[in-house]
């Protein structure tokens, strides 16, 4: 089974070290960020992960502000997204030359380590945006809209030259929709899946959506989104797990990114219970079917606590494939 990250990871913005990079920072120009994306990719690769991603650093002023103030007709005020006009979409590349220097760093990482040809063969990088429904729950209507279902599929129009873009422009394994709002009750399904349609169109390289929380009142529909991946919480909540083993019908044909890590808490998982819930997963879902990963991302913990957590389900990983 393949194992991958769902966003964020901690990290620290370091200053210019190289020759290069002091001359860039007197003009202007450094991006600690890139060299934060590097050491984040980094550190995933050590930990044992497959597919990794650039850990969202940009997102600090959070998941919704960073892509929305990319978007014509989109504003950040007072920390706020608000819509004040129709949504167009973005001017130029938003995650492109991040996920480039992810790409880049795996390049690095498989020249500087001794890795036979099928380890090299399951790294890759993945790309991860904000989704629709998420963006437009998560801002204030100004102005233009009457509701806000309108505007997710706007938007959904809009962010799709993005995705058309990164697949143009990189080799990502997957792309990734974070709608963390799906569970909350408050997003209507219909229009959720019909703004996935739209902002996937064009898009021939796999698609997964990640939901967290509780799915009791989405998982039929949810189910039923035209996506390869469905990438849900599993370890911080028996719930979800039942309800997918009374309805394994309904992911036939999907791929189940399976959160076997309790993102939720700043101390390493137990071990014992965590293999367990890993093996029932093989044993229910079946292994062609899974990607091992935590609930969600693990920016809010400890750098030493996010790491631990990774290498024990890679480990553990590791003891199932054998």
């Amino acid at each position: 089974m393949l194992t991958t990250v769902v966003g964020s990871f901690p990290h620290q913005l370091k200053g210019p070290s190289t020759f290069n990079d002091k001359l860039k920072n007197i003009f202007g120009s450094y991006d600690p960020y890139i060299q934060a994306i590097k050491d984040i990719v980094t550190c995933e690769l050590k930990a044992g992960i497959d597919i990794v991603a650039d850990g969202g650093i940009r997102e600090n002023m959070n998941m919704i502000n960073y892509f929305s103030s990319h978007m014509p007709g989109m504003t950040i005020e007072e920390g706020t997204t608000v819509i004040n006009s129709k949504i167009l979409p973005p001017r130029e590349d938003i995650t492109i030359n991040d996920i480039q220097t992810a790409e880049q760093a795996l390049k690095d990482f498989l020249k500087s380590n001794d890795l036979t040809k099928k380890e090299k063969n399951r790294k890759a990088v993945k790309a991860v945006v904000t989704g629709p429904s998420t963006m437009v729950h998560s801002s204030r209507i100004g102005g233009f809209y009457k509701n806000k279902d309108d505007a997710i599929l706007d938007y959904a129009e809009s962010f799709n030259k993005e995705l058309v873009t990164i697949q143009k422009k990189t080799d990502v394994k997957y792309i990734q929709i974070d709608e963390p709002m799906l569970s909350t009750g408050i997003v209507n399904m219909k229009t959720a899946s019909e703004a996935i349609d739209i902002l996937t169109d064009s898009i021939k390289i796999p698609v997964a959506v990640h939901a967290c929380g509780i799915l009791s009142d989405i998982f039929n529909d949810l189910a039923d989104f035209n996506v390869d991946i469905l990438d849900v919480e599993l370890a911080g909540n028996d719930i979800n797990f039942n309800i997918i083993k009374k309805n394994l019908s309904k992911i036939e044909g999907k791929k189940i990114g399976f959160g076997c890590i309790d993102s939720s808490v700043d101390t390493v998982d137990d071990s014992s219970s965590t293999k367990k819930l890993m093996e029932e997963a093989v044993e229910v879902i079946g292994c062609e079917n899974i990607l091992f990963d935590p609930d969600c991302g693990l920016g809010k913990l400890t750098f030493d606590n996010a790491y631990k957590k990774l290498e024990l389900m890679c480990t553990l990983n590791k003891q199932l494939e054998s």
